[in-house]
Order: structure tokens, then C-alpha cells, then sequence
């Protein structure tokens, strides 16, 4: 389990509606939060994880962001582990609402700031560290190969991707509509698949580190691309909010099944299958065998083979 990122000088009640979706028909294309990170206090918190932690056997991932200060960072890192939590995942791709208050999205545009939060918590707890990465950059394995550096054990890619789900015409009103108002918010849903895809395998052939899979996973068949693009895990969380947790039996089973029809014995044989086989525009250009070409004395399309 990964709670929600949890803070304590940057909590902040979320704006009502915080969400958007975009369908076709009835089927979810994309999803918009804007809100923050938790709007529950560190007390509240307290008394989740510890319920929680005498309740379950399973590792608990607590998600913590702190201000620009370092020293905010440590304390709730310090305050996560007291509470029994197996592994800190360290949130540098949210608020999407609010970059200039130079926090977690602001750092985790920025590869040096990267390194050196991620140092200052790594040095200070005795528990495995992840960081999670935000999507908005040029390049996401420059401040993957930086959270390594820094001693997370691994990063958690992809946070939600900066965006708007729609305009209403009619009104000529940007969505979700908030007293005739809205925001840039976070996109999520099965549209960022695609992006995360790319961002694990990416990470997964740059940077020796472990990776968790998020974005845009809704069935087995999504977790098992993560994986096969190099995630060792994958994290839930628009899909479990539309659908609750029944689905994770059924899902077991499903991979179960496939496991055994393909041969695998652990998720660890799957991991980076897939990744294995991105390569350059230049290997593609020189092993493409067909194309298209335009005869124009005749003005007619037609396919040649080449090699």
C-alpha cells in the first residue's frame, strides 16, 4: 500500500470540483485531478498508519512532500519511519497546481535539487527510499540517474501529466468549471499510458535503479506492459478510485493464468522483456524492409520492397 502524499506546512483544502474526465461514450479516455496532496493533517495520519500498520502484513509505503526547506523533508521522513513505515516514497512531481511555490513539482524539474533532497533523506532514515518523478521534463532520466545518486534505491515513474480535459463551447468555459473559473490539474487515466510506458523503459535502459509503474493501468495486460518496459512493481490509483479493491483478486488470477501459459515463475522474469527491444531511428531506418514510394508518371502509389 502507498498512502497518499502526506505533508505538514504545504497541506491545503482542495478546491471543489477537483475533478474532470474525458469519455467516449462510456468508457474513461482521461482523468483530472487538481487537487494538492492530503488535505488531513500529521495527526490524523498518525492515526491512520498506525491502525493500518496493526491491521495488515503487507509493506506500507508512506508518500511524504515537504516545503523548500530540506529540514521539513527530514522531519517528515524521521516522523513516517516512527510510525512503522516499510519504504518512503519521496513525491517530486506534485502540486501541479501550484509550481511556484518552488516545492515537489519545482524539484523534480530540476535534476541538481533532485540529488540533493533526496541525499538529505537517504542520510537520515534506515529505510529504503523511492522518489517519485514527474513527467513535465525534457529528459526523465536525468533526474532518475540524480535520485540514484542521491540513494533512493528507486524512482516511481510517471506522476500525472500537466494538462486541461476540455473546454465547454458553448460557455467558452475551461473544465472542471469551479464558479466559472478552473486550473491546470494532473491527467490520468488509460490517455498517460503511453507516456509512462515510454518513461519506464527510458529509466530502465539509462539508469540501474528499480522502478514502480504508474499511469494509466486498468487491467492485468497494462501491469504486465509496465513490466515488461522494466517495472518491478506498478502503483493503482484512478482505477482503484473508479472501481474500489475487488478487482485485485480477479487480476491475480488472470496474470496467475498467463504466468504459467507463458512459462514465467516470478514477475522478476518479465521485468525489462520488452524494453529490451527499443532501439534508435538509425537501427530502425536500417532494418525497415518496407516502404512506400510515389510513382509520379503515373501518379500512383505503390509499396516497394527493399533488401
Amino acid at each position: 500500500m502507498v498512502t497518499k502524499t502526506i505533508g505538514d506546512s504545504v497541506v491545503r483544502k482542495s478546491v471543489r470540483p477537483m475533478y474532470g474526465a474525458m469519455k467516449k461514450g462510456e468508457q474513461l479516455i482521461a482523468f483530472e485531478n487538481l487537487e494538492l496532496i492530503t488535505e488531513e493533517t500529521l495527526e490524523t495520519w498518525d492515526k491512520f498508519l498506525r491502525e493500518v500498520k496493526s491491521e495488515t502484513k503487507f509493506p506500507i509505503v508512506v508518500s511524504i512532500m515537504g516545503g523548500p526547506d530540506h529540514g521539513e523533508w527530514i522531519r517528515l521522513a524521521r516522523w513516517a519511519e516512527d510510525r512503522g513505515a516499510d519504504m518512503l516514497e519521496l513525491n517530486f512531481g506534485c502540486p501541479h497546481g501550484e509550481p511556484e511555490k518552488k516545492t515537489g513539482a519545482f524539484i523534480g524539474q530540476h535534476p541538481d535539487l533532485v540529488f540533493s533532497y533526496t541525499k538529505e533523506v537517504t542520510s537520515t532514515v534506515g529505510i529504503p527510499v523511492l522518489v517519485k518523478l514527474t513527467p513535465n521534463v525534457t529528459d526523465i532520466t536525468e533526474t532518475a540517474s540524480e535520485a540514484r545518486r542521491g540513494g533512493a534505491m528507486g524512482v516511481t515513474a510517471i506522476n500525472t501529466v500537466t494538462g486541461v480535459i476540455g473546454v465547454d463551447i458553448e460557455k467558452e468555459q475551461p473544465l472542471p468549471e469551479i464558479n466559472g473559473m478552473s486550473g491546470y490539474g494532473g491527467i490520468s487515466g488509460p490517455a498517460v499510458k503511453p507516456i509512462g510506458l515510454g518513461a519506464v523503459s527510458r529509466i530502465n535502459q539509462s539508469v540501474k535503479t528499480w522502478i514502480s509503474g504508474v499511469g494509466g493501468i486498468t487491467d492485468w495486460k497494462d501491469a504486465v506492459e509496465y513490466v515488461m518496459m522494466g517495472a518491478s512493481t506498478v502503483q493503482l490509483v484512478t482505477y482503484t478510485m473508479l472501481r474500489g479493491f475487488n478487482f485485485l483478486g480477479w487480476w491475480k488470477k488472470d496474470l496467475m493464468s498467463f504466468m504459467s501459459r507463458k512459462g514465467y515463475s516470478t514477475i522478476e522474469e518479465m521485468v525489462g522483456r520488452a524494453s529490451r527491444k527499443m532501439t534508435n531511428y538509425e537501427t530502425l531506418e536500417s532494418i525497415t524492409r518496407r516502404r512506400t514510394d510515389v510513382d509520379f508518371e503515373i501518379s500512383q502509389v505503390k509499396g516497394e520492397i527493399y533488401g
